[in-house]
């Protein structure tokens, strides 16, 4: 509904996009948002009528970017123009209409020589019709409408463009405040959970649109670069290459020129080969996420980043002081040299004890603070926070499953410790994690190992051994499955909506004809589907279905959160997979509890995994992006997963490898200690005079 009539304004040009018709919706482009939410202010349905004759009513579904209702291919299927003419009325609604025709008679009253007729006829049409194949007419349009916008005023011009998000308003007047006030180097601090990633997008889309941006470097941890480059396409429409990219690595270091927007990993951006090609550009923007990583100045990463020719940086962390104030120094000099002065200067003036834990003349600090500072805080914002309760269940494997198991692992044990092996680690790790998925999903890859003959004729013997055994075991013990069984019983009990997440396409598939077979109506989710596929299967399962399975792939960027529980049927060895996954639905904008379900077996690696992060450290109720500030620098150092497969692989009996994993579980509480006891100190030192304020 629109909150007031408004005036008539002159007619927008839009994009008529038919893809999504058959499903009586139809995704709006920039300037349809633009005419709908900030000109009409409307949120919840808006009355469209045509020069067809037609009338209908629409929903709005700001979150997707849709128009949604009965009656909209009949709407807009008579068209065949590729954009079509849109005006607001003086009650609040829209009238459609398709281009308008360019007359003889019309030219010839203009004054138009005869002669001449036919050529302005074309030319005219064509411009009305935006007819051109490389669209110059629509981008002339859009670039119109941005210049009648006056960028002196204390608006953002980015938000029509953004698709996809619940805008907050602290978060609106964050990204102002990086544009007008901080003139774009600042720190964001906020609290864990509270949307940086948005804050800095926003801002970085406003700097593209008023043209002060173009060449964008993003340095994001190893674990984050996929999300990073997938919430930019989807919520900011910003298409970045990523470092790995095949075809970024197949132009070597020429890459970093030819891209004009790239998202890397800080570890392999800092490497020399890409350092010297990195440091040779100059770029309009560089945004560092987890920038506490850049704490000591004494680092290759500190210097490096340090040394980038920018105009405007953004630093991203929750945790700006981690081990000592030092840190804080290191990341200010960064963005405004000099702020602090010396550091011999900050440390006499602002550091009272030895170990550089305790400020001292915080009055005076403060204000220096602010003018390269935001940090807004959960207590302050305009938002509700609901909380995760987890359970998790063990379940025993079949006799034939647990032998099998142990074969396997001994194998892939012996393998992993001898530097000889012919089969490289990657392989030998993810085998013990298809185990832990479903014997369904080790299936394809033993046969493909079994097949291989680069591998010696033993190593392919024993794989197609245990390949046939594994055939055996889905053959006989399908409807029988421990882990299925077990989910069944979750989803009985919690009648409600869950999303089941696995890691491998074949356990997927396992999983929905084994529920389907028992009755429920399933919906399927994973990247390999077309658009269209996966808005059918996200609209069945929000209408109808109970469940969707989904892979880790394929759901970023939609809104998920008219469900409140998930199901971990396999457990991702990185526990940031695992924060992503419930970050689907326990995000911002969710109203109810969420539940979190684990499932594993037994004496396998993910029993072991799941003690250290439920039991010690409690992850599965912890505030959304808590865990990488726990993880801290075992995340530096190595990748979770190969630090509990080495333990895995380097021990015998079940003894030693509760040894090896206690060993990880006591450092993850340690760094949770310390997480807190910094808590405690950034509370202390920035109070509340970091966050941004109304008028800022």
């Amino acid at each position: 509904m629109v909150s007031e009539a408004v005036e008539t304004v002159a007619p927008f040009i839009f994009t008529l996009n038919k893809d999504l018709l058959d499903l009586n919706a139809m995704e709006m482009d920039s300037v349809l948002k633009h005419l709908i939410f900030d000109i009409l202010k409307c949120d919840d349905t808006i009355h469209f009528t045509n020069d067809k004759g037609i009338s209908r009513k629409f929903k709005v579904n700001r979150g997707e970017g849709l128009l949604e209702g009965r009656g909209i291919k009949g709407f807009f299927s008579p068209y065949d123009a590729q954009h079509l003419y849109a005006v607001a009325t003086t009650d609040g609604n829209i009238q459609v209409s398709g281009n308008p025709p360019v007359t003889a008679d019309t030219l010839l009253s203009l004054g138009i020589h005869p002669q001449h007729i036919d050529k302005t006829r074309q030319v005219l049409s064509s411009m009305l019709g935006l007819q051109t194949t490389n669209e110059k007419w629509f981008s002339l349009y859009h670039e119109a409408v941005s210049l009648l916008n006056d960028p002196e005023d204390n608006q953002l011009l980015c938000l029509p463009f953004l698709r996809g998000l619940d805008i907050y308003n602290y978060q609106v007047r964050t990204a102002l405040a990086v544009f007008k006030r901080f003139k774009g180097r600042v720190l964001l601090c906020d609290e864990v959970g509270l949307g940086k990633t948005v804050e800095a997008g926003m801002a970085m889309t406003e700097y593209i649109i008023r043209g002060m941006v173009r060449r964008i470097l993003i340095l994001v941890p190893p674990s984050l670069v996929e999300q990073w480059s997938t919430e930019m396409k989807y919520k900011f429409n910003q298409n970045f290459i990523k470092y790995d990219d095949p075809a970024f690595k197949s132009m070597g270091d020429e890459a970093w020129l030819h891209y004009p927007k790239v998202i890397a990993s800080i570890h392999t951006a800092k490497r020399q080969g890409n350092r010297v090609a990195i440091l040779k550009e100059s770029y309009d923007l560089i945004i560092v996420d987890e920038a506490h990583h850049l704490k000591n100045q004494k680092t290759i990463a500190w210097d490096f980043v340090n040394k980038i020719k920018k105009k405007y940086i953004m630093l991203l962390t929750a945790t700006p002081v981690q081990n000592k104030l030092e840190d804080l120094y290191s990341l200010i000099t960064l963005l405004k040299p000099g702020q602090l002065k010396t550091y011999n200067y900050f440390k006499q003036n602002f550091v009272r004890d030895r170990e550089g834990m305790e400020a001292k003349n915080v009055d005076q600090l403060r204000p220096l603070l602010t003018q390269v500072m935001i940090r807004n805080k959960r207590s302050d914002v305009d938002i509700r926070f609901t909380k995760r309760k987890a359970m998790t269940t063990y379940v025993s494997l079949s006799a034939p499953e647990q032998e099998l198991h142990d074969q396997l692992s001994a194998y892939i044990r012996r393998n992993y410790r001898n530097k000889e092996s012919q089969l490289t680690r990657f392989t030998l790790k993810n085998l013990q994690e298809l185990m832990g998925s479903s014997f369904h999903a080790l299936v394809p890859t033993l046969d493909k190992l079994a097949r291989n003959e680069n591998l010696a004729e033993t190593d392919r013997r024993i794989f197609m051994k245990y390949q046939r055994e594994a055939e055996r075991i889905v053959g006989e013990y399908q409807y029988e499955n421990p882990k299925a069984l077990q989910l069944l019983k979750i989803l009985s009990e919690f009648n409600d909506k869950l999303i089941v997440f696995t890691k491998y396409r074949t356990t997927q598939t396992f999983l929905s004809n084994f529920l389907r077979d028992k009755g429920l109506s399933v919906a399927e989710f994973n990247g390999s589907m077309q658009r269209k596929q996966k808005e059918e299967q996200i609209a069945l399962f929000r209408d109808k279905a109970q469940i969707l399975v989904s892979t880790e792939s394929g759901g970023e960027g939609r809104n998920m959160q008219f469900c409140n529980g998930l199901v971990n049927y396999d457990l991702p060895w990185n526990p940031m997979a695992i924060e992503q996954r419930i970050g689907r639905i326990h995000r911002i904008g969710q109203t109810r509890d969420v539940f979190v379900f684990n499932l594993a077996a037994k004496n396998t690696i993910e029993y072991y995994i799941l003690d250290i992060l439920d039991k010690k450290i409690n992850m599965f109720e912890m505030v959304v992006g808590e865990m990488d500030m726990i993880l801290g620098d075992i995340h530096d150092e190595e990748d979770f997963s190969d630090i509990v497969m080495d333990a895995w692989a380097n021990t015998q009996d079940e003894e030693s490898i509760k040894e090896k994993m206690n060993q990880i579980g006591d450092r993850l509480v340690e760094n949770k200690k310390q997480y807190l006891k910094v808590k405690e100190l950034d509370d202390s030192l920035f109070g509340d005079s970091m966050k941004v304020r109304k008028g800022d």
